[in-house]
């Protein structure tokens, strides 16, 4: 039983990273091509609507989503229960966004804003669909799915933005590119999972969903509020390029931790919520982590190292002003990750409760750290996200000790493995701006020392999660 969940969770994050370094390495080309032809204006009026629409989505996303993976043997009925109150509850939601948008564009002296937001809006009912679809899919750890859906749904849509971008399409080559990938993603899943929504619908068994999915919910929302208080207040403070720049450094580590971080979430609370207890758990927790911490260190701190590099060859001069988003990104991201897995712990036993309860918590506390640093720079703002992830793991990781049991000691031992070796790495890869002067040359010549010395150290040292990863790759080649 052991052996089984073990290559099952593998098995998922094998998938989970094809689906996300493959959909991801389509959209970062994407967004470069896009990045060179538009301007930073354009892409600061997406990022404003995006505000508004990632906290709308997370009624129809969040809560009873959650509540369909985390209950033991959720029923056709559930799934249908929820799917019919998420559609409905998904059309509310974009009237009231629809009426309100003249109003958000009025705000931000922006009238472009006022259409933008009615058209990617629609985006809110598609996902509420697609949600329950991801729900099914997560819950039976058919991950090989969402590498379909996702995969036809980023190309298409790449093709889409790119050729609108190149007609002078300006920010609606953004928004056809957002839209289509959500249609797109959605009807593939459609085709391919088992599951079709059906004329049901059940009182009694929604109860117990609601009970456990609005605690979820009512996390998310004010998690997700949080995390865009940023871009609201750049994009209302200072201005659209500026908040771009800012959006624009963050997602080259967002890129990063999305695949790495994202991925392992999605898989971990599905295997956890099925496991056989908290020995389980925390095996489970422990040899994930100590995966994530190898992929995920030498990816965040290498990009630390070429930030500046990367930006010119990639984006051009006019985009040089979010290199240090970039580098303060990466620090946040790699500070984040423990403790989005210690909330995946904490939901994966049931208790939602714990989950709201830390989130009202913690946001006051967040709040007086952004409205300090508002006072001060953009600049400022970023570096108060490493501080609240800090302050994230404080009071993550206590109910987590208390219920489930957390090992410092343990944890930091496995963190070391990886850490000195990145280390070691980003020392070759400075080493190269001493004999490299050319701007293009060094940045190829500092990503391909890096790759090769940490390579070299996996080996050398006998890295278990390097051991492990290469056996479970090579097993999965061989089967085919």
């Amino acid at each position: 039983m052991e052996a089984n969940r073990g290559k099952q969770i593998v098995s998922g994050m094998m998938w989970r990273f094809a689906e996300k370094i493959t959909a991801q390495s389509v959209s970062f080309i994407v967004s470069i091509v896009l990045a060179r032809i538009l301007m930073p204006d354009d892409y600061g009026v997406v990022a404003i609507v995006c505000v508004f629409t990632a906290i709308a989505e997370i009624f129809v996303t969040s809560g009873l989503g959650t509540a369909l993976i985390q209950k033991k043997n959720a029923t056709q009925v559930d799934f249908s229960t929820v799917f019919w109150c998420n559609l409905a509850l998904s059309c509310v939601i974009y009237a009231v966004i629809f009426f309100a948008a003249p109003y958000i564009a009025a705000f931000y002296k922006l009238p472009l804003l006022t259409s933008v937001i009615r058209v990617l809006a629609v985006k809110i009912p598609i996902n509420a669909f697609n949600s329950i679809q991801n729900a099914y899919v997560s819950r039976n750890m058919q991950f090989k799915k969402f590498f379909f859906a996702t995969i036809i749904g980023t190309v298409v849509s790449a093709f889409i933005g790119i050729y609108m971008a190149y007609n002078g399409f300006g920010v609606w080559a953004l928004v056809a590119q957002i839209l289509t990938n959500n249609i797109i993603d959605t009807i593939v899943l459609f085709l391919l999972i088992e599951w079709k929504p059906r004329l049901e619908f059940s009182f009694q068994n929604a109860k117990p969903l609601f009970s456990y999915g609005w605690k979820i919910l009512a996390t998310d929302l004010v998690g997700t509020m949080f995390n865009n208080l940023n871009a609201f207040i750049i994009g209302k403070k200072y201005s659209s390029a500026d908040l771009a720049y800012y959006e624009r450094g963050k997602k080259f580590p967002d890129m990063i931790n999305n695949n790495v971080g994202a991925t392992l979430s999605s898989v971990l609370f599905p295997a956890m919520s099925l496991s056989d207890g908290f020995d389980d758990i925390r095996r489970i927790r422990r040899k994930s982590l100590k995966m994530m911490e190898y992929v995920m260190f030498p990816l965040m701190f290498g990009m630390f190292v070429v930030a500046d590099k990367m930006i010119l060859v990639l984006l051009t001069e006019k985009w040089l002003f979010a290199v240090p988003f970039v580098r303060i990104s990466c620090i946040s991201a790699v500070v984040g990750v423990l403790g989005t897995t210690l909330i995946q712990e904490i939901k994966a036993i049931g208790r939602s409760d714990i989950t709201l309860k830390l989130e009202l918590i913690k946001k006051p506390i967040y709040l007086v750290v952004v409205l300090i640093a508002m006072q001060i720079s953009v600049k400022a703002m970023a570096y108060a996200l490493i501080i609240i992830d800090l302050i994230a793991f404080g009071f993550n990781v206590y109910p987590v000790r208390k219920y489930i049991g957390f090992d410092f000691k343990l944890h930091l031992g496995d963190a070391f493995t990886s850490l000195w070796m990145t280390g070691v790495m980003c020392i070759f890869m400075y080493g190269v701006d001493l004999v490299i002067f050319n701007v293009l040359y060094a940045f190829v010549a500092q990503i391909v020392v890096g790759v090769t010395i940490y390579f070299i150290l996996s080996i050398v040292s006998k890295n278990d999660s390097y051991t492990y990863l290469k056996q479970e790759f090579l097993s999965k080649v061989r089967s085919r």
